[in-house]
């Protein structure tokens, strides 16, 4: 992680925010790091001489928009292409994670998308779901955008005041992702519980 954040920090010192930006963008689709990592060097970038909070902040969670936004058309074009031509339906990777994010949201509504970026495997999913679900951009952006200000707060702010003190950013992040992973568990199973308990009592005896 140290020689990758060597580079990047090049990289920025000659191009500067523009410089982030394109690194996020391109790292959100294809680093082989947890997304998480990168809003944690951010964060801690941000404390350098480099960059300065606010403006960083502001063009990493531009990069999650147009992320987001992009994953949204690839679904739309998607769901079109499956109309136009429905005998050629090719198993790509974005088709497969389109149908994945759709069987999610026709479970859980928009829910899923309420939660979708604290969790690497749906969260690029679940936009291309709602692009394919013809969900409207405007009720898309509302929720999705409104849980990756909450996700990205909370990792570049651990990047911001921790990041000089932990040493494995990888096991980190999985560690984390794990814990609201069984906290998430724990909210349905109890949600369940009490549904079923209310379901019961209102039966006739």
């Amino acid at each position: 992680m140290g020689e990758d954040l060597d580079i990047w920090i090049t990289f920025i010192r000659q191009c500067g925010y523009l410089a982030l930006f394109i690194t996020l963008i391109i790292g959100l689709f294809l680093f082989p790091v947890p997304n998480e990592v990168l809003l944690m060097s951010s964060g801690l970038l941000a404390t350098t001489t480099l960059l300065t909070p606010l403006p960083t902040f502001a063009v990493v969670f531009s990069s999650i928009l147009f992320h987001g936004s992009l994953l949204y058309m690839i679904g739309t074009k998607i769901q079109k292409v499956s109309n136009t031509t429905p005998d050629e339906k090719t198993k790509s990777v974005w088709r497969v994670r389109a149908n994945k994010g759709k069987v999610l949201l026709d479970r859980y509504g928009l829910k899923a998308a309420s939660f979708s970026y604290f969790f690497p495997f749906i969260r690029h999913a679940v936009p291309l779901g709602m692009g394919m679900s013809k969900v409207k951009y405007h009720r898309f952006a509302i929720v999705s955008f409104s849980s990756a200000l909450i996700w990205q707060s909370f990792y570049f702010l651990i990047g911001f005041y921790f990041g000089r003190t932990i040493t494995d950013w990888t096991t980190f992040v999985y560690t984390v992702i794990i814990a609201l992973a069984c906290l998430l568990i724990i909210v349905i199973v109890i949600r369940f519980g009490k549904y079923r308990l209310r379901k019961k009592s209102q039966s006739p005896s």
